[in-house]
């Protein structure tokens, strides 16, 4: 008798089961979708990418700059910085504490 009154309950929860497991296969179905078009662009990214580099990219820049009379300075040691003014002079905090080291 208290077995009759579990069966229809049983069968409210199968039914429940069932929902959420179709709802699941929904979720993961799409997921995959999702995971796919990410893959999808970050392949077309990076062939963008590719196209944007020899436009502006480093190589691309300093042809430019050839072709208009720049001249490259691979060096940094040949170049020279000019400032319009002489850069501030900070003096030492004086203190009270003095090292000496001696090496024999």
């Amino acid at each position: 008798m208290r077995l009759t009154r579990l069966v229809p309950l049983y069968a409210v929860l199968l039914l429940a089961l069932a929902a959420v497991g179709v709802v699941n296969q929904a979720r993961f179905g799409h997921e995959a979708r999702l995971i796919e078009r990410k893959v999808q662009l970050f392949e077309e990214i990076t062939e963008l990418r590719a196209g944007a580099a020899v436009v502006r990219g480093p190589l691309a820049v300093g042809a430019w700059a050839r072709t208009r009379g720049m001249v490259s300075t691979p060096e940094v040691e040949q170049t020279r910085h000019v400032a319009p003014l002489a850069p501030p002079q900070i003096a030492a905090p004086p203190t009270g504490l003095e090292m000496r080291t001696v090496w024999r």
